[in-house]
């Protein structure tokens, strides 16, 4: 998980719950509680993919559009967090050591990421937007009960 990817889903969530309605990207910022830079950072790709839409000019701004609701949230995660490339260093090691655990620890671990990907993709596939704001909704309940 990274921000890019909980900025993504905050965005579709809110959004998609006022449909209705049109948010310039100061406003949409203010009110996702982003920093606006970060914000058209991830909007720019949503609206890449067509997940919403975005008007042009003076009385511009984003919306949902049919999809939001059912974005998968495995389909953002694949896009802003395993697309991303990689600038630091992952694994230890070295291929060519003498010490066993070196030389393999790499590849080891590289398997390992591979299954918690596949563990990660798998969970978020049955997950949507949709179902993101129903949580949201749920927690908001447990809160009033308290």
């Amino acid at each position: 998980m990274n921000l890019e990817f909980n900025i993504a889903v905050h965005v579709l969530a809110f959004l998609t719950k006022h449909h209705s309605e049109k948010f310039n990207s100061s406003s949409l910022a203010e009110l996702t509680c982003l920093n606006p830079v970060q914000l058209r950072r991830v909007t720019t790709q949503l609206v890449d993919l067509k997940m919403i839409n975005t008007i042009r000019g003076k009385d511009g701004g984003y919306l949902a559009n049919d999809r939001s609701a059912d974005v998968s949230l495995a389909t953002l995660y694949k896009h802003f967090v395993l697309e991303k490339e990689h600038h630091t260093r992952l694994f230890t090691g070295d291929e060519g050591s003498h010490c066993q655990i070196a030389r393999n620890i790499a590849s080891t671990m590289s398997h390992y990421q591979q299954d918690e990907q596949n563990i990660i993709i798998n969970f978020y596939k049955e997950k949507t937007i949709k179902d993101v704001i129903e949580d949201i909704q749920k927690e908001d309940l447990c809160h009033e009960n308290i």
